[in-house]
């Protein structure tokens, strides 16, 4: 099957192609940003984490593109073009297949390399970078050292990323515990 031999796939199954769309080799950054832009999506989940932790919540970010499950193998196409990175996965009951990018550095290049092309997506783009700087400035020689004003601020701006994408369910509230004064503020999105 094309799955496993993606280089040597003349054609995918079930979809009508243009040869360039086959090959990853031949697959432009400029199609990957308007596939990202039309069938894609840069968003992120707000986890809710037990009371020990120092942040009540952690914030993950996520690049993904989705597609029918009959076209799953313009995914691997996808992920191949973009150096094998992430994980391509069904979700059964939409008959969906999708590429999910959830590592950060990966997040970071595929959507540097697709900033100059993005339209529609540009402001979570943008946003999504400015997250993982935040991350990264917070990282020392331990898991997160992230500062309780930074940890805010990556709030905010998850906020703001999931307000820009359509039934992300940003609406949802959420509570911020300060650490230092123990208030408690209510944040809805």
């Amino acid at each position: 099957m094309c799955i496993t031999q993606i280089e040597e796939c003349s054609i995918i199954p079930y979809m009508k192609t243009t040869p360039w769309e086959v090959n990853a080799k031949n697959v432009s950054d400029q199609y990957i940003a308007g596939f990202l832009d039309g069938d894609g999506s840069i968003g992120v989940h707000i986890e809710k984490l037990s009371d020990r932790r120092r942040f009540p919540y952690r914030v993950k970010l996520k690049v993904n593109f989705s597609q029918h499950v009959r076209h799953k193998n313009m995914l691997y196409v996808l992920q191949k073009a973009l150096g094998d990175i992430g994980s391509v996965r069904d979700i059964r009951t939409h008959n969906l297949s999708e590429l999910v990018i959830q590592k950060r550095s990966d997040i970071k290049i595929t959507i540097e390399r697709l900033l100059p092309h993005l339209i529609l997506k540009q402001r979570q783009a943008r946003i999504a970078l400015a997250m993982i700087d935040v991350f990264n400035q917070g990282i020392v020689n331990v898991r997160s050292s992230l500062s309780d004003k930074d940890f805010e601020k990556l709030f905010a701006m998850a906020k703001d990323l999931r307000n820009l994408n359509a039934g992300a369910g940003g609406k949802k509230s959420y509570e911020i515990i300060n650490p230092v004064t123990t208030q408690i503020s209510t944040e809805v999105g």
